[in-house]
Formats: C-alpha cells, structure tokens, sequence
C-alpha cells in the first residue's frame, strides 16, 4: 500500500539512483521535471531499448522508448497500448488511468519500470504473432471533437495488465539490476 504522502522529485530522483542500473542518466530539467533514461531487455534473448521517464513536479509520469523504435520495428502496423506523442520514439500505455492502477504515492521502481519491461515483452511477442497477449485497454485512436476518445478491449476481452507485481515483473527487474 503507498504513503499517502506524493514523493517529491528529489525523493524521485534518490529512488532512481539508488537502484544503481549501470548505463542511465537522471537529472532535473527545467526545474520542473526528472528525466531518467534506462536500457531495458525484457528477457535474456531479447533486444535492449533505450527508455525515457519523464517524472513531473504536477502530472503523471511517462515513459517513452527511443532506441529501437517500437513504430519503426511495427512496419507500418499500429502499435498497441500506446498513446499519440510528438517527440522522438514510442509513449507506452502502462496502466489504466480510470481505474487507478497508478497513484502517484507509488515507488516508481515497482511500477513504471516492471511495468516498461513487461509491456516491451508482450511487444515482441506481438511483432511475431500480431496478437497482443498483454491484454488491456487502449485507445482507438479515432480523435472525437465532443468527447474523449473512447476505449476498446484488444481482442474484445476484459483483460487488462493490473499494474501488480508479479514473479515475471520479478525476475524482469533481476535481470536489469547490475551484476556484481
């Protein structure tokens, strides 16, 4: 269960360093903002992303995969579980924001960063089958004038990635820790 208490981003930025990941960078930008950029390979025989998270002073924090490039490995499909972004690389959909997966009280090394690598996995199993076995929702990417964009099941099921530790989210974070 979280503090009730929200971290500030120099608590952010001591929870980010003390994991000790060898090749990241963290620092404060602007002021306003924490970026801390990672490499993820969600399993043992997969290929290593260079991730983004971007951490605000107000708002939720994102994560964005610059290297390689999940739109350029898609070959021209829709990527799913991800959200429109302007930048360089891909905005993952990592929880569900109507049901509260995320608060923002929650230790970011138990949630966005598990989270980033089962999401990458579900994506390589989905450049091979084209089938998204991660469940979720997701936007349709239709954008409406009078309303938000509403969302569908992938596949039609009900199945969404809870956000809830698991011993695959376990091992994932083992493999990224540094070895000694």
């Amino acid at each position: 269960m979280p503090t009730s208490r929200v971290p500030t981003l120099a608590e952010r930025y001591v929870e980010l360093k003390a994991l000790a990941w060898p090749e990241t960078d963290l620092r404060f930008w602007r002021g306003r903002e924490l970026r801390f950029m990672f490499k993820v390979a969600p399993t043992p025989l997969s290929r290593v992303y260079r991730c983004l998270l971007k951490v605000y002073t107000r708002g939720l924090p994102y994560l964005i995969v610059l290297d390689p490039n999940p739109k350029l490995l898609a070959a021209g499909r829709r990527v799913p579980h991800t959200y429109p972004h302007d930048g360089t690389g891909t905005k993952l959909c990592l929880w569900l924001p109507k049901a509260r997966e995320w608060m923002p009280q929650m230790q970011l090394d138990e949630t966005y960063l598990p989270w980033a690598a089962e999401w990458l996995d579900y994506f390589e199993e989905w450049l091979v089958t084209d089938e998204w076995a991660g469940g979720g929702v997701h936007p349709d990417g239709v954008a409406k004038r009078w309303a938000r964009p509403r969302a569908k099941s992938a596949g039609g099921e009900e199945r969404r990635m809870t956000g809830i530790p698991s011993k695959q989210n376990e091992s994932r974070l083992i493999a990224l820790a540094p070895q000694p």
